[in-house]
């Protein structure tokens, strides 16, 4: 018997890795027409939330945020319910030179709920 191997012998194939971007998160994204203050410790802005989840949100700012720097958000949900917490970076994304007046996308995920946490899961549901 021979050591080469049958080149008709099926090789096996190691398992496809994931998609670039593939969908990692715990909890599913929700468009929620809402804007939330954030404040960085040197500047503050209103804005309008692109999406919330119960980890985290997304927003459109004039200026990016350092990824990995803490923020405090004030969400101002419908009904006039309102959702504080401390916040992390967790990325940021230049805007696409089509779309750079509406600004960069940056992401956070929620560190503590400082108020408004039950508004904020009544209103995401099993999101």
């Amino acid at each position: 018997m021979s050591s080469k191997l049958d080149p008709s012998a099926k090789q096996a194939q190691p398992a496809p890795s994931a998609p670039p971007h593939a969908e990692t998160r715990r909890h599913r994204r929700v468009e929620l027409p809402a804007r939330c203050w954030i404040e960085d410790g040197e500047h503050t802005y209103y804005l309008r939330v692109h999406d919330v989840s119960r980890g985290g949100l997304s927003v459109r700012a004039p200026v990016p945020f350092s990824a990995a720097h803490q923020i405090v958000l004030r969400l101002e949900l419908p009904g006039d319910r309102t959702v504080s917490a401390r916040a992390e970076v967790v990325w940021v994304r230049d805007s696409p030179a089509a779309d750079a007046a509406s600004g960069a996308r940056m992401g956070a995920r929620f560190l503590e709920f400082l108020e408004g946490e039950e508004e904020l899961y009544a209103i995401l549901g099993n999101a």
